[in-house]
């Protein structure tokens, strides 16, 4: 007998592809026991949406962050299996199944898979893959991965017993939990062979504001000699991959990127409260 799932999808100003995250979830080939978003102060239709689609909706009237909304999502499930699924992405049908075979062991406290996607129209979209994603990188199973939460099946009660997700990040909320969780002895699970499907069509802008999201860490810390191995990095490494995979437009956002990440770090660091 398979266990009851809870899920929930994040949700924030992402209209365009919420119905086919909801979708994914809704085609998952075990049962899923309850469904709802935690919308965070969207100003589009993503509420309406989910509505016409029978999908109980949870609603911050403002913009909590992301730590909020998933520590809010953990509260209100019903069932100790978690399945989350973020707005701007969708599960393969056999992703809650198949991760529930590693839940087999007591100790896991969350499984996850590898993000990818199939649009490469843009230089900033193959960018994306190639240096987000990193689609082009053999990727092996771990038993102690840095949590991440863009499709991830997790128990509840062991989330709970740590603290849950920290309701005052913004960003960073998964790898701040999964410290913890791994720091209590459990384990958290990278299965490359759970592939996580993203539909979003980010914009140069948008891919390196991702980019720093996903690098800045829960402290944003940020330092002249960080600034500087940033820059010999994006040189050295990523450009160069540009270059390599025949892909000459993507070496201007490799070049970019660690400016931009030190000027939104510090920006954010003179003015914590302008975002």
């Amino acid at each position: 007998m398979k266990p009851a799932i809870s899920a929930y999808v994040p949700c924030c100003n992402n209209g365009p592809t919420l119905r086919a995250a909801i979708e994914s979830i809704r085609k998952q080939t075990v049962p899923i026991n309850e469904l709802f978003i935690v919308d965070d102060g969207s100003t589009d239709d993503s509420v309406a949406l989910a509505e016409q689609m029978d999908v109980r909706v949870i609603r911050h009237d403002q913009n909590l962050g992301r730590g909020a909304v998933r520590a809010r999502a953990i509260q209100e499930a019903k069932h100790d299996f978690v399945l989350s699924c973020d707005a701007t992405n969708a599960l393969p049908p056999d992703f809650a199944e198949r991760a529930l075979t590693w839940h087999e062991s007591p100790n896991v406290a969350a499984v996850f898979g590898r993000i990818w996607q199939e649009d490469r129209s843009t230089a900033a979209l193959r960018w994306r893959g190639r240096h987000l994603f990193k689609m082009d990188v053999q990727l092996a199973a771990n038993h102690r991965a840095s949590l991440i939460t863009y499709g991830v099946l997790m128990r509840k009660s062991h989330i709970l017993t740590v603290g849950s997700f920290n309701p005052n990040l913004r960003h960073s909320e998964d790898a701040d939990l999964g410290e913890r969780l791994l720091a209590a002895g459990h384990e958290v699970v990278f299965d490359p062979n759970l592939q996580v499907t993203s539909l979003a069509k980010n914009t140069m802008g948008e891919v390196l504001e991702r980019y720093w999201r996903w690098y800045a860490g829960k402290d944003e810390h940020v330092s002249w000699h960080g600034y500087g191995k940033q820059i010999m990095y994006s040189i050295k490494v990523m450009a160069r991959q540009d270059w390599q995979a025949g892909d000459p437009l993507g070496i201007p956002i490799s070049l970019l990127s660690p400016h931009y990440q030190f000027w939104k770090s510090f920006r954010r660091r003179l003015h914590p409260s302008s975002e």
